[in-house]
């Protein structure tokens, strides 16, 4: 999974050379839409080539975007990259996702997003031909990054911290093949489970610096935040052993401190033996 490696960060909006910068860097196919990384925990996603057997890649008002599956000829199926996206989260890969602005041109970055859920649609394969064809809808990070923050439901207070790590396990491991009839439901669902379960697992003590959160939220509960450590930024994936309970100086200095990358391995180091030590 390259969990010892440190994940690799995209400006939003600069351009890439897709050989130069992506795959002799990082890895992965350097042919097709979908590319999976065997050297860190990436999954390169490409657009832009115009439509593909009738139907483009686009986005939504609310900035969720709807990627076309892999596979020219026959029925599209869930192998190599349309399984790299499905199960990208419970792998521990982040999907990038690029736009390609004209040939020899490069890829624009257009961010990171999580797999949602999908749907079938009968479109045209290469030869023209009728066949099953996947169609993702892949939610920005920084949705759920607001969500998280911004979500101040309280925790189920009769749940022990065996039974919710229990719960954020179970949701973290979630198949998208078993979810993709929930819709968004799925994706919040399992983010708050596993966001209830780091906060109590925390006891309002910051996983970082180790001093008490600095303030009570309205409701009475110690004020933290939670952060990915696999990622830059506040996304995937969903698994107590990659999710920390930080302070909010914590939070910002492990995206945009100086030391902030030692830091957040340091970090992703004390969770893994942490939750190592935890019964399953």
């Amino acid at each position: 999974m390259g969990d010892a490696q440190t994940p690799p960060t995209f400006t939003l909006g600069h351009i890439y050379r897709r050989l130069q910068d992506l795959h002799l860097v990082y890895g992965g196919g350097r042919q097709g839409g979908i590319s999976n990384s065997a050297q860190v925990p990436v999954t390169f996603l490409f657009t832009g080539s115009g439509e593909r057997y009738g139907y483009a890649d686009r986005f939504d008002e609310e900035g969720t975007f709807f990627y076309f599956g892999e596979g020219q000829k026959g029925h599209m199926e869930f192998v190599r990259g349309n399984l790299a996206v499905l199960n990208h989260s419970s792998h521990g890969k982040a999907l990038h996702l690029f736009h390609a602005v004209g040939k020899g041109r490069g890829q624009k970055y257009l961010g990171e997003f999580v797999y949602q859920d999908h749907k079938w649609v009968i479109a045209p394969d290469v030869d023209g031909n009728s066949r099953r064809a996947i169609i993702f809808r892949l939610v920005p990070v920084t949705r759920l990054e607001q969500f998280e923050l911004a979500s101040a439901d309280e925790p189920a207070k009769h749940m022990t911290l065996q039974d919710s790590r229990r719960r954020a396990i179970a949701a973290s491991k979630v198949s998208g093949l078993d979810d993709s009839k929930k819709g968004s439901r799925t994706i919040y669902e399992r983010s708050r489970a596993v966001r209830d379960y780091v906060l109590q697992r925390a006891a309002g003590v910051c996983e970082l610096c180790k001093e008490p959160a600095p303030f009570r939220r309205s409701d009475g509960l110690p004020y933290l935040e939670p952060h990915h450590t696999t990622r830059l930024s506040d996304g995937g994936p969903d698994h107590p052993q990659f999710v920390a309970a930080l302070c909010p100086a914590c939070h910002r200095e492990v995206h945009y401190g100086e030391h902030a990358q030692a830091k957040n391995l340091m970090l992703r180091e004390r969770l893994r033996v942490l939750e190592a030590s935890e019964p399953t």
